[in-house]
């Protein structure tokens, strides 16, 4: 929860913030995607009559496997923060849109997590590399003759070894 008590007492005034958020695993595409350290959100908040205006970046490390190879893979995650979150009274009880995504507030705490987790997942790239000229796993070819194949350059490479290995027995 973002403190937000500075741009209450002084509306208009840009408040510099840094604020660290936890992000939890995540599932994209068929892949699990660790966050080990908290994603941290550094820049300015300014309170607008009833809209909280939040300017920074967030940076965190998302952790996942090579696409090709398998290894661990390491990713920085930069994201633009550009967000208007509003005031609500609690008081007051409005029928909601279920369709309609506001970002909303009440007293001098902000709830960034679930911003921050869109943003984090929004900057992931749809395939993690160790290397953009990653080889892949290579397959061990049955004639020691035969160059060494790899799952990219051959996709029933692995089909193949297995049959040969069948043959043999």
């Amino acid at each position: 929860m973002l403190d937000i008590t500075a741009a209450l007492k002084s509306p208009g005034t840009s408040i510099p913030f840094e604020h660290m958020e936890e992000l939890p695993s995540v599932q994209t595409l068929g892949e699990e995607v660790t966050f080990p350290q908290p994603a941290r959100i550094k820049g300015e908040f300014t309170l607008m009559e009833d809209a909280l205006v939040i300017d920074g970046e967030l940076r965190a490390t998302a952790v996942a496997t090579c696409a090709r190879c398998l290894k661990t893979v390491e990713y920085p995650v930069l994201a633009k923060v550009y967000e208007t979150f509003l005031r609500v009274d609690p008081r007051e009880t409005e029928v909601e849109d279920p369709w309609e995504e506001r970002l909303v507030f009440t007293g001098h705490r902000v709830d960034l997590s679930h911003l921050a987790m869109t943003l984090a997942v929004l900057d992931l790239p749809i395939r993690f590399l160790c290397a953009k000229d990653c080889a892949g796993i290579t397959l061990e070819s049955a004639d020691s003759n035969q160059e060494e194949e790899t799952l990219d350059e051959h996709p029933f490479g692995a089909l193949k070894q297995l049959f040969t290995k069948f043959q043999e027995e």
